[in-house]
């Protein structure tokens, strides 16, 4: 068996392509507008691009590190909403496990404390929990919706 084998060449509908960058532009600068105590949870949120605020000087607050987080981020989710959309991923999948590893998030962001009071006390808003949890949801729905596309290519 020497012959390549090739995704079907059927046309491809851009929907997750789009709407990862589109959701973590969206949550990236909610992320800066409460980045929680030092932008810890701005930095665990944006974590697909946060990496890019090490090659540029992005010192001071999270609002300096947005565009850097931005530009280091975008393009990958870019890419692996495209991969998604070649696998022929469902978006509305892609919803629903977000939202639901949004919550497990949200719930293990929040036990190292003992009472909500000190998470806020220490973070300054529930909103900075909110939005790290909707960002680490989005990203476990990502992984876990190209598990289940590619193994789901290959059994096809």
């Amino acid at each position: 068996m020497t012959a390549i084998v090739l995704p079907s060449s059927r046309a491809v509908r851009p929907r997750l392509t789009w709407l990862l960058p589109a959701w973590f532009v969206v949550a990236s600068v909610l992320g800066s507008i409460w980045p929680g105590r030092g932008g810890q949870l701005f930095c665990i949120g944006a974590l697909a691009g946060v990496w890019a605020c090490f090659l540029v000087d992005s010192s001071g607050d999270a609002a300096s590190w947005l565009w850097p987080a931005l530009l280091g981020g975008v393009p990958i989710l870019l890419l692996l909403g495209r991969l998604l959309d070649r696998l022929r991923a469902d978006p509305k999948v892609w919803v629903v496990l977000s939202v639901t590893a949004a919550l497990g998030a949200g719930y293990f962001l929040l036990q190292g404390y003992a009472e909500l009071d000190h998470a806020l006390e220490r973070h300054g808003s529930l909103w900075s929990f909110v939005v790290c949890a909707l960002q680490l949801g989005s990203y476990g729905a990502t992984i876990a919706l190209l598990a289940f596309s590619a193994r789901r290519t290959v059994h096809d």
